[in-house]
């Protein structure tokens, strides 16, 4: 894919909410509101997506370097945050690459039901 992470979900998300922000159909929402709240919102999104990777791939190295799957210990946040940052790295240099629409909608739709809870 051409483009960014940050800039497929920014479209995403003004393709969802493009509906949302017409007068005819919200008093809450208006057009000013997709250069503003929503960009914000996507770039939280994708934020969310190398954070959930990241995560999940270190994860998996910890089990097999150390043989621990017991989550979020000390022990891994220890470890953790010495390699943070090459997973991180790792984890947005894949979804550039890779990250589909329907993941990134997903990612979208999972955070309106947190909104709503």
């Amino acid at each position: 894919m051409s483009k960014s992470l940050n800039a497929r979900c920014i479209r995403r998300w003004e393709v969802e909410f493009k509906s949302r922000c017409d007068s005819k159909f919200s008093p809450h929402w208006r057009k000013r509101d997709l250069k503003r709240s929503i960009r914000e919102c996507a770039l939280i999104t994708a934020e969310s997506l190398v954070d959930s990777l990241a995560y999940n791939d270190a994860m998996l190295d910890y089990f097999a370097e150390v043989g621990d799957s017991s989550g979020w210990s000390p022990d891994f946040s220890a470890w953790y945050r010495c390699r943070s940052e090459k997973y991180l790295a790792e984890a947005l240099k894949y979804l550039n690459e890779n990250a589909t629409n329907d993941e990134i909608n997903e990612e979208i739709t999972n955070e309106l039901e947190a909104w709503n809870d």
